[in-house]
């Protein structure tokens, strides 16, 4: 698909000129070419429509289009000023909405239009002389005073505009003028605030005449810092302006409605294109759309465009024209986004020499092209150069948009990523992955020119061209430094870069020699041995102090005596030479040399530059190196001299370091002078290192001593120590029964002693018959130990087979350096088997030497099981257990079990340590220890009798406990509980003196009859304050009768006391039902769980014959309330008023009193004709309470007093009544 499948390409190519516009056919052309978003549109209707109208009065006032070079001001000027002309033009305007709004100007101006050239005129005087010369176009002889015969300037356009309305009723004039920015940029301060005072006047008067000023300028005037010298002024001129801005969406949407409009075809391929890379970049799926819209234009070519200064106009819209027209034809890639960015303006500005003429400008291009030229000569990753080159024309452009190219201000990576949409063809396709990737490139970027032309901001972390800093040509100097270099400075840097390719950094052995400590694997026996490494000659062995297993030299590339000390080299000793290398390599090494002399004398600034090229150079002799590792470099021992790929052939591997490689290499040349000088060393199954030599022989310490591990086992292994099941044993090591020969070959009493095993040879210790080191001896010791073969004393404390735990805590060095060895006792047969008799165990087996090992698995099976016992038991005592509330164990008691039961389980775990038969040898423990250690089974057993019995009337007692707050005032129930809760307690105090199983029979029996009791009593009161099924249908029937039905109506006339109905209805509220309540429900909870009936509760009703004597109290209220209807209704006061009732009102009266009872069912009418006709009478409620405090004063009264209070209290209640119409309530 080719970019102008994608797009309705339309190229704006041409400069529109304001004239044009006064030709008809040409303004009509530019008024249909003119795109305009609906934000354009709302602004120019909301401020250029409202100050150009004279319908209306406002205080009109002067207009500024603001809009960059090439932004198409000129273009709306023209569009408006020939509408303003021509309402014909109206038909041609595509936006709806500046269409209506021009309907108000539409036709109803005669036009000026100018441009302003290069001139010396003052601005009246241009714009004056053009209005005159168009005037007497228009048939209007009127000339303007010269400026030095006027006051002002309104007074005489306001002349001109009485004449201009004569002769054209109902017009208005409007002045466009275009590129009055440019000119006012000219003129000199007193010019300028003249010509700013002019513009004031033109646009006071648009307020009184019918004069509309129009001009289109680059910038604002009135935040412009290029007039903060004629700032008041400025101001003054703000007041009688206003400006519309064309601003970057505006221009956006030319781009994407004009040149690059799409139909919808197009922008769902476009969206499914850029979906494929949205996820690299930041708010590319936000803004989506406008990203479709602009394709192949990124939204940020214009965001930047508007910030570019420079002198030659900035045309966006024919500078996007021609980049479109360049790859119109060209395919667009599937495989990236095919996004065009500001970066692409930076070949337009090279290429225009005029833009030389500005010195910032020629300045920024210069820099430009050196960087791209290093670039383009020297980038270290070629597959990333032309991405480099896009990143560097980016920087070079915003240099120019950043107001000051001097300025520490540029792009971040993020900036680089996103706004340019750079893509790179990465491995994993993630925007982190991008990122780091364009990082890598800035850093190379910078490194390719040494730093010298880029900066990076660390406040901004933005990159920008750096126009301060001053260029050297560093490469130069190096060179001419590199000639001047001898033999030994050259061999001194070697030695650097070779401990690089080594990756070797660790501290020298002996200050200011080139000698290392080193560790050297012996490949057979997989352990490393103790040498050194020499980066020169062998002259320098002394040095070396003590003596170690081997040397391994690193000889000088520039010297003639390599041969002799080759020739002369011991079998302890191995040579390697760098001798195969190339004219290339040699003149990287000088360089690197160079600079690195260059860095050690330069100044702060050259440094890091220096370091930057030495760095280039060593990682360019390193990668060689590392290339080339098997043909450049000799190897020599015993005088036979062989290439490292002649030794290593076929055994490098892809993860395998360079000094891996070289350690291979002189370990195969020694291994023959390591095997004679320890014949009997064995194969280690784990590789031993420096490193962790001390933390293996941990391992293997740790397994005898209980804790396995695999490196312990394989530790073991090598010296045949343990078998294949794991089990250590001593049957099949030579080295163990050397070790266990030599202790049983000692006299009673004698001891082995350090001096008998070790010799110290080069300050290091090892044994006599196998030269072993020291630790590895130890663990074959501590191993015999193990078995009960032997003791061994180390810091004046003797371990045996039962301290093994202790002996692995001692730090390494300290069991290594031992006192001496000898051998235990014989095991204590008797006291062992009372040991067993004790626990339960056959005693016969311990005395059996065949049956010892399994007689030790069972005691230690049991062991566990006590122990296992023992802790539960803690657990069960320190619980906070209760009974009936009350804590089984107190503090203290809790106190003394546990304690005593640690004890127990501490004794318990001392003896599983004695899990072999030689362990059995250091047993210590008399038959009365052992008897005194075990009483504590009989405080077990105790505990756990306690336990049981609890455990079984727990249940019960849990319930009984919840029941007696419940069952508070049933004294006998409550006196058979403590009865039964003092046996408890009883019986738990005298736990070991009864029959348990009788005494939980007895309780539990006593619990369950109370317990039932409970049940019957609750269950029978219950009963009695709730209905059942049957009363609960009689509750419903009463709520759903009719009569209870009509008094609920009736109760809301005034004259009936609703307060009875209320008594009743709060009576049947309070009658509770419950028919779900079983026996077994009160099994396991203590009260119902259905209606949460409350035993002994006051508000609790019995509802026995309750409901019965309500349906009776609502029998009598209803004949009370018919009687009252009655006799209020027949009053004389009131039967009259009946005539003025409506007809079926009066019916429903006459029907009422003629039956003398209340309806069978009342209904609204009934109730609205007993109101309407007792509307008359005055209710007065009297509250019992008030009544009888009024009439007996809250104490006994005489008749007469008791006639006197009544009668009183009465008339002041109704006072101001109409007496016959009162009718009087007791609440």
């Amino acid at each position: 698909m080719r970019y102008g499948d994608l797009v309705h390409y339309d190229p704006i190519e041409t400069i529109i000129n304001l004239k044009d516009a006064d030709d008809e056919e040409k303004a009509a052309a530019l008024v249909k070419s003119y795109v305009m978003s609906d934000n354009m549109a709302e602004n120019i209707v909301n401020i250029c429509i409202s100050q150009l109208q004279f319908d209306e009065t406002i205080d009109n006032k002067g207009l500024f289009i603001v809009g960059n070079y090439g932004t198409g001001k000129s273009h709306l000027m023209s569009v408006i000023s020939s509408i303003a002309e021509n309402e014909k033009l109206l038909k041609f305007v595509t936006n709806d909405k500046f269409k209506d709004g021009m309907k108000r100007i539409a036709g109803k101006f005669k036009v000026l239009r100018f441009d302003i050239g290069a001139t010396d005129m003052p601005l009246r005087d241009i714009i004056l002389s053009k209005v005159e010369e168009n005037i007497h176009q228009l048939g209007i002889e009127y000339n303007f005073p010269s400026m030095d015969k006027v006051a002002n300037n309104k007074d005489s356009l306001m002349e001109m505009m009485a004449l201009f309305e004569e002769k054209y009723p109902g017009k208005g004039y409007l002045i466009v003028v275009d590129e009055l920015f440019d000119f006012l940029k000219t003129r000199k301060e007193q010019e300028l605030i003249k010509d700013l005072a002019f513009l004031r006047e033109i646009g006071e008067i648009s307020k009184s005449t019918k004069i509309r000023f129009m001009s289109g300028v680059q910038e604002s005037l009135f935040d412009n810092p290029g007039f903060q010298f004629v700032a008041r002024t400025i101001l003054k001129v703000k007041d009688r302006f206003e400006q519309i801005i064309i601003k970057r969406e505006d221009i956006s949407y030319v781009v994407s409605e004009r040149i690059l409009k799409k139909d919808d075809n197009q922008k769902a391929y476009i969206r499914s294109h850029l979906e494929k890379f949205s996820s690299l970049y930041k708010n590319m799926a936000e803004r989506m759309n406008e990203f479709v819209d602009l394709f192949p234009i990124h939204p940020a070519f214009i965001e930047v465009f508007e910030k570019i200064y420079i002198a030659e106009k900035r045309e966006v819209l024919k500078t996007i024209t021609n980049l479109i027209k360049n790859i119109i034809d060209e395919e667009v890639a599937e495989d990236m986004p095919g996004i065009i960015s500001y970066d692409a303006y930076w070949d337009f500005i090279k290429d225009n020499m005029s833009m030389r003429t500005n010195p910032d400008i020629k300045d920024v291009i210069d820099k430009s092209s050196i960087i791209e030229g290093a670039i383009l000569r020297s980038f270290p990753r070629p597959q990333y150069k032309d991405s480099a080159i896009k990143i560097i024309n980016a920087l070079s452009v915003y240099r120019l948009a950043t107001g000051d190219i001097r300025t520490p201000i540029g792009i971040t990576v993020d900036n680089i990523k996103d706004d340019l949409c750079l893509f790179i063809r990465i491995p994993e396709f993630e925007e982190d992955f991008l990122r780091t990737t364009i990082e890598t490139i800035m850093k190379d970027i910078i490194r390719t020119v040494n730093g010298q032309f880029i900066s990076y901001n660390q406040d901004n972390q933005q990159y920008y061209i750096d126009m301060v800093r001053v260029g050297i040509d560093y490469d130069v100097i190096i060179q001419e430094k590199a000639e001047k270099l001898d033999d030994d400075t050259l061999n001194r840097y070697y030695f650097e870069i070779l401990l690089k390719v080594l990756d070797w950094n660790v501290k020298e052995y002996v200050p200011n020699f080139k000698i290392w400590e080193y560790s050297l694997k012996w490949l057979d026996k997989n352990i490393e041995r103790d040498g050194y490494l020499f980066m020169g000659s062998p002259d320098e062995r002394s040095t070396a102090q003590p003596p170690r297993d081997f040397y391994i030299y690193f000889l000088n590339p520039y010297s003639k005596d390599n041969r002799k000390y080759i020739k002369n080299g011991k079998k302890d000793e191995v040579f390697f030479e760098f001798t195969n290398y190339d004219e290339e390599l040699e003149s990287l090494l000088k360089s690197y040399s160079a600079s690195m002399i260059l860095y050690d004398s330069s100044s702060n600034d050259g440094k890091a530059i220096y370091s930057n090229k030495a760095d280039g150079f060593m990682k360019k002799i390193v990668k060689w190196i590392k290339t080339n590792i098997g043909n450049c470099f000799s190897v020599s021992h015993n005088g036979v001299t062989k290439r490292i790929l002649d030794i290593a052939r076929g055994t490098k591997r892809e993860d395998e370091t360079i000094k891996d490689y070289i350690d291979f290499v002189a370990s195969s040349c020694l291994s023959l002078y390591f095997a004679d000088k320890y014949p009997d060393y064995p194969k280690f199954k784990v590789t031993i290192t420096r490193d962790n030599r001390e933390a293996m022989f941990k391992y293997g310490l740790n397994y005898i001593a209980g804790q396995k591990s695999e490196h312990g086992a394989k530790i073991l292994q090598t010296f045949d120590l343990i078998d294949n099941d794991g089990n250590i044993t001593v049957e099949n090591s030579k080295y163990a029964k050397y070790f266990q020969d030599m202790v049983n070959s000692l006299p009673e009493g004698k001891v082995l002693n350090q001096d008998d095993i070790f010799v110290l040879e080069n300050e290091v210790e090892i044994d006599k018959e196998f030269r072993l080191d020291g630790e590895w001896v130890a663990l074959i010791l501590c191993t015999l130990v193990y078995n009960g073969e032997i003791a061994i004393t180390v810091n004046n404390k003797k371990y045996d087979a039962t301290m093994l735990s202790d002996l692995a805590k001692l730090a390494p060095n300290d069991i290594v350096n031992f006192s001496f060895c000898d051998r235990p006792k014989g095991i204590p047969i008797n006291t062992l088997k009372r040991l067993m008799e004790i626990i339960g165990l056959p005693t016969g087996t311990i005395s059996n030497p065949e049956k010892q090992v399994e007689a030790i698995k069972e005691m230690n099976k049991k062991f566990d099981e006590l122990i296992s016992e023992a802790y539960s038991t803690i657990q069960y005592v320190t619980s906070g257990k209760t009974i009936w509330d009350k804590l089984l164990f107190n503090d203290a008691e809790k106190k003394s079990y546990k304690d005593e039961l640690n004890g127990f389980i501490s004794f318990l775990n001392t003896l599983k340590r004695f899990n072999t038969p030689g362990k059995l040898r250091n047993f210590r423990y008399s038959k009365e220890e052992i008897e005194r250690e075990f009483a504590a089974l009989k405080m077990i057993n105790r505990i756990q009798k306690i336990m049981n019995f609890v455990n079984s009337i727990d249940a019960y007692a849990v319930y009984i406990s919840k029941a007696c707050l419940v069952l508070t005032d049933n004294n006998d129930w409550i006196k058979k509980v403590e009865d039964v809760k003092q046996k408890i307690e009883d019986t738990i105090k005298n736990i070991d003196n009864v029959d348990l199983n009788a005494a939980k029979n007895d309780v539990i029996n006593e619990l369950i009859n109370i317990k039932k009791e409970y049940i019957d009593i609750y269950f029978d009161e219950h009963r009695k304050h709730r209905l059942d099924y049957k009363g609960d249908e009689h509750k419903k029937k009463i709520l759903n009768s009719s009569k209870f039905s009509n008094l609920r109506r009736l109760k809301s006339i005034d004259i009936l006391t609703g307060s009875e109905l209320t008594a009743i209805e709060e009576e049947l509220g309070k009658i509770n039902t419950c028919f779900s309540l079983t026996q077994q429900d009160l099994e396991t909870e203590v009260q119902c769980t259905h209606c949460k009936y409350r035993y002994g509760d006051k508000n609790e009703l019995l509802v026995y014959g309750k409901l019965d004597e309500i349906e009776n109290k609502i029998d009598e209220l209803y004949k009370k309330w018919e009687k009252t209807l009655l006799e209020n209704i027949e009053d004389h006061l009131i039967k009259d008023n009946i005539n003025y009732l409506n007809d079926d009102q009066q019916k429903c009266i006459n029907e009422f009193i003629a039956r003398r009872s209340l309806p069978e069912n009342i209904d609204n009418l009934f109730l609205s004709s007993i109101k309407d006709l007792l509307k008359g009478l005055d209710k007065v409620e009297i509250d019992s309470k008030e009544f009888i405090a009024n009439i007996t004063g809250n104490g006994p009264v005489t008749l007469d007093d008791f006639k006197n209070n009544f009668m009183k209290f009465i008339e002041n209640k109704v006072q101001g009544k109409e007496k016959d119409k009162v009718r009087i309530i007791i609440k």
